[in-house]
């Protein structure tokens, strides 16, 4: 099953993209994501007959809905107040709390996997040193946070619960989490014509139920820490994305010496993007190795 995690990068890696072309409040696009894809997944428990986690683990999946929440909360708007390179970056440096994160929930964590976190952490944040803006690299950092307590949780979940149980639990909290805050703020969460309730949709489709709910079903089969390190893999697609759709290039380079040609001139970012490659790749052979 690691050949989903290609797929669940890829998918969260539109995300940042479609919220930028989607014209609405950014507590309207957190709510209405969630709330689609909370719809979307209890049509598909009640199919498969589901059963909702229960006791400790129904705590701990409302608990990580929670987190979910202040993760969209805090990120989404961020993508309006800074560039999307710097945001999905910050946003992404999860996988070093989970270095901590991981030791607490029991995972084996070697020098390896370390090693190749940090290399793709090294690497994201090569992707985006062009500037962005303060209060948007804040917020990232929030929501960065947050993502780590909501991955480290979904693991401990994930063990003991299906997919489809856990998931209609935590999106659900983060949705009423999110309708709360946006309430209490006077957040416009129905005044859009039809083109925007599609954008809602397929945010909640494609980034929310093709990537995260597939790296929530990896959960139960992988480590947390390789999950958070595979989507280090989205500030690559959602910054390669952003040039051709949004007209966001990244500044900055640096000069190597290549032999027989001279100096050249390489985007830091093209550098930062094959680092990051390097630093995924270690981490998912290692979690290859430790299932063989």
């Amino acid at each position: 099953m690691i050949w989903l995690l290609p797929v669940g990068i890829l998918a969260i890696s539109s995300a940042a993209i479609l919220i930028r072309l989607t014209p609405a409040d950014p507590l309207a696009i957190t709510f209405w994501r969630l709330a689609f894809a909370t719809i979307i997944v209890l049509l598909m428990s009640a199919w498969r007959g589901e059963e909702f986690p229960r006791g400790r683990f129904l705590a701990y999946s409302a608990l990580s809905g929670v987190l979910l929440a202040v993760h969209f909360l805090s990120w989404i708007p961020s993508l309006f107040y800074t560039t999307v390179a710097a945001s999905t970056t910050l946003v992404n440096i999860h996988p070093v709390l989970m270095l901590l994160f991981s030791q607490r929930i029991g995972e084996g964590i070697g020098n390896t996997t370390t090693l190749g976190v940090l290399v793709a952490v090294a690497g994201s944040m090569l992707i985006t040193l062009s500037p962005g803006g303060l209060l948007g690299n804040i917020l990232a950092l929030v929501g960065a946070f947050a993502f780590a307590g909501y991955l480290a949780l979904g693991r401990v979940v994930r063990t003991h619960v299906s997919t489809l149980g856990y998931v209609a639990v935590a999106y659900g909290v983060a949705a009423a989490v999110s309708l709360a805050v946006a309430a209490s703020l006077r957040a416009n969460l129905a005044n859009y014509d039809l083109y925007v309730f599609f954008m809602f949709l397929l945010i909640a489709s494609i980034p929310m139920m093709l990537g995260h709910t597939v790296f929530n079903y990896l959960l139960g089969r992988y480590r947390a820490v390789t999950i958070a390190a595979s989507t280090l893999g989205e500030p690559v697609g959602a910054t390669l994305l952003a040039i051709p759709v949004l007209g966001e290039v990244p500044r900055g380079s640096i000069l190597l010496n290549a032999p027989g040609v001279g100096y050249v001139e390489v985007p830091l970012q093209a550098v930062g993007i094959v680092v990051t490659i390097i630093g995924i790749a270690i981490v998912i052979r290692e979690e290859i190795k430790r299932g063989a």
